[in-house]
């Protein structure tokens, strides 16, 4: 396979190295070959194939380290009574209008715009939860097909929990197997074991998910207080905060990836950084249903280093950023917390290391090959002091002109190549009318 070079205008290669102008990669297969000067790298790669990416800013893509790719196909779904609460929404709006009526071809449609939309916003890699206990069996797979044709690097999996019977519980368990041993080896697309919360699922439900995670030897996910409603409920049932429930059944380690975590407590976050558990924040997502703020600043401080996803909500990581980087700012009336270096950690290297792909999130040799090219016209000039704060507040989707996954080209001068943007948004609003009930 013939290398590729990238001579790029600037080159960020993490938060942690310094902006060099003039600077390159190159590409050997799906892995960074080399990093360094476009001339040094030209002079020693004659017979390379170059693209000329000198107008453009090379860094790495981002990282959605928790999305539901469905979840757009309810934006500005009719709504006859805005939920009140929390589990309001769940149990009278999201469940039964959204989540129970998700069939093949609706979530097929979905995931084909969801990674349309993140080939443009520069997102590479992403984790998503589908949450639709009536779909099809093998309905992972449809999805792999999807995100396999798009080119972009995924962790995937099905949701599982009793809120409908133990059975359809056992049986999303036994899909989440059967995709996490069929993609072991797969090279962009793998699976993740998954259940809910801890109201939709019995303490047997629980330990029976981490023992049979435990056996595959891979990582589970669930969602975690993600508003007052799980602790409260928690702790009438079993007299016990979440985080102190699945402690007790021995539910917490490395391999354990939490999302949300919005209402824990000091004591809860310190039990969680202990048991080096993974933490996926979602800043817009936890202000619309009205779940609180997490706690992240206090994350940080107890070594506790969280991925950043737009939960399904917005998938532009641009704004999700911003949101990360402001809303702590003005919660915590302190303009030091949440710097440009840590937002911009968690959508690269923090959010790759979250979802279990460490191999990715930043441009270094023996890195996996995943980068983007953004505009380098900013209306201001850019230097090696103000570049983080340059990227995360003054630019967008549009502003992102090449992206690259896995050392193949998925975008090119703005121009998607692996998927046909007429065409998923038809399949999209034809799925939409019929999840609306429209004629």
């Amino acid at each position: 396979m013939v290398e590729r070079l990238i001579l790029g205008g600037a080159l960020l290669s993490s938060t942690e190295e310094p902006l060099e102008e003039d600077w390159g990669v190159v590409i050997d297969g799906a892995v960074i070959a080399a990093v360094g000067p476009n001339s040094d790298l030209y002079a020693a790669r004659p017979n390379a194939e170059v693209i000329d990416a000198t107008d453009l800013l090379l860094m790495p893509g981002f990282v959605n380290a928790h999305m539901h790719s469905y979840g757009l196909l309810a934006h500005g779904i009719p709504v006859d009574a805005p939920p009140r609460d929390f589990y309001e929404l769940l149990a009278d709006f999201w469940w039964p209008c959204v989540e129970n009526r998700l069939d093949a071809p609706m979530i097929e449609a979905a995931i084909g715009l969801a990674c349309y939309r993140m080939i443009r916003s520069g997102i590479t890699s992403f984790c998503d939860v589908l949450e639709a206990p009536n779909a099809s069996a093998d309905i992972l797979e449809v999805e792999a097909d999807v995100v396999r044709k798009a080119g972009l690097r995924a962790i995937l999996m099905t949701e599982a929990s009793e809120r409908i019977n133990t059975a359809c519980g056992e049986r999303l368990t036994d899909e989440n197997a059967r995709f996490i041993n069929s993609h072991e080896k797969d090279d962009l697309i793998h699976g993740m074991f998954c259940i809910h919360t801890s109201f939709s699922c019995s303490e047997r439900f629980v330990t029976q998910a981490k023992r049979i995670s435990n056996d595959l030897g891979c990582d589970i996910h669930l969602h975690l207080s993600e508003s007052p409603y799980e602790p409260t409920a928690c702790l009438k049932r079993y007299r016990l905060r979440p985080v102190e429930w699945y402690d007790q059944l021995g539910f917490w380690d490395s391999s354990v990836l939490a999302s949300q975590v919005v209402a824990v407590d000091a004591a809860e976050i310190r039990l969680l950084a202990e048991r080096g558990v993974r933490v996926a924040h979602m800043p817009l997502s936890n202000c619309d249903v009205g779940g609180g703020i997490a706690a992240v600043p206090a994350m940080l401080k107890e070594g506790i280093r969280p991925g950043l996803g737009s939960d399904g909500y917005i998938n532009n990581m641009f704004e999700v950023m911003r949101g990360a980087f402001l809303i702590h700012k003005g919660v915590l009336q302190n303009r030091q917390v949440m710097p440009a270096r840590t937002v911009l950690s968690m959508a690269t290297s923090w959010g790759a290391e979250a979802i279990g792909v460490p191999e990715t999130g930043e441009i270094a040799p023996g890195k996996l090959a995943d980068l983007i090219g953004i505009e380098l016209n900013f209306d201001t000039p850019l230097t090696a002091h103000n570049v983080l704060d340059q990227i995360l507040l003054y630019r967008n989707p549009e502003n992102v002109v090449m992206t690259i996954v896995n050392g193949e080209i998925l975008m090119k001068n703005r121009e998607v190549l692996t998927l046909d943007e007429e065409k998923v948004r038809h399949e999209v609003a034809s799925q939409v009318k019929r999840l609306w009930g429209m004629k």
